[in-house]
């Protein structure tokens, strides 16, 4: 069955979410552009799918599948013979959450975490969620809020992401080096020597750790910072490119749109 587009969901942040009992073959989808907020998808029972990378990835109860904002998304229910039962959430994170928000990677921007024997905590956050989001409670979206930060906070103590740098800092370091230097070259050689690995080492635990190789890294953070400034900013792309670490703007289209399916100025002009 080819996927059905699905509208891009309203950006009438900071959270909403629903509870969906899906039968066999009821949902399939996908957001070519991805959307302007965070989403959650938790699977409580029954099994789900992400497709990432050109590969089917099967979510079964327990896998939290996260995607970042534009990231293309193609997702949902598994065509089998049981029904899909999950919940899902669309956010924007409060300044703090971000450094929770590195999960395992799939492939840039999409990303899964299994709660494991966490998930009974986190149903029972992610249900309250779900009910005052919805609710009359006058701070209905605080309280919201602050049900997901406590799913998150769950998430971060079994993230092996997380773990690792916690061990290592001097994957975090490099991390926060390539944050801070985006809109220079970044020799992957030279920021293993910053960080005192050899190339090898470093390219072999960073992408343990992050779950994608260090250049790609790079790139991928490049391009999210590009997409921002496109539509927060009046600068020229060719400005953008500069200031994303690309020197040639037929190059920075060229991989912009292999990522986002369209050059940077009609993302400009179709809102993000």
């Amino acid at each position: 069955m080819s996927p059905i587009p699905i509208t891009p969901a309203p950006a009438a942040a900071p959270i909403i979410g629903g509870l969906q009992f899906q039968s066999p073959g009821e949902s399939r989808g996908y957001r070519p552009a991805g959307t302007s907020d965070w989403l959650l998808v938790v699977t409580l029972s029954g099994q789900g799918y992400v497709r990432a990378a050109g590969a089917l990835k099967v979510l079964e109860g327990g896998d939290m599948l996260l995607i970042r904002p534009d990231t293309p998304q193609e997702y949902g229910h598994l065509d089998d013979d049981s029904g899909w039962v999950n919940v899902w959430t669309h956010f924007r994170p409060r300044a703090e959450w971000l450094d929770w928000l590195r999960w395992p990677e799939l492939a840039p921007g999409i990303m899964v975490l299994a709660a494991g024997d966490a998930l009974e905590r986190m149903e029972f956050e992610l249900r309250h969620m779900v009910e005052v989001a919805n609710g009359a409670l006058r701070l209905r979206l605080a309280a919201a809020m602050n049900s997901l930060e406590r799913v998150l906070i769950l998430a971060d103590a079994i993230n092996p992401l997380q773990a690792v740098a916690r061990r290592d800092p001097r994957i975090r370091k490099a991390v926060d080096l390539i944050g801070e230097r985006l809109s220079e070259p970044i020799e992957i050689a030279a920021l293993a020597e910053v960080v005192g690995l050899s190339r090898s080492r470093f390219t072999v635990l960073f992408t343990a750790e992050l779950g994608v190789a260090p250049q790609a890294y790079i790139e991928a953070e490049r391009l999210a910072r590009a997409a921002h400034l496109l539509r927060s900013s009046s600068w020229r792309i060719t400005q953008v490119a500069l200031l994303c670490g690309f020197a040639n703007p037929f190059y920075f289209t060229t991989r912009f749109r292999r990522r986002y399916g369209m050059p940077p100025g009609r993302f400009r002009l179709s809102g993000g």
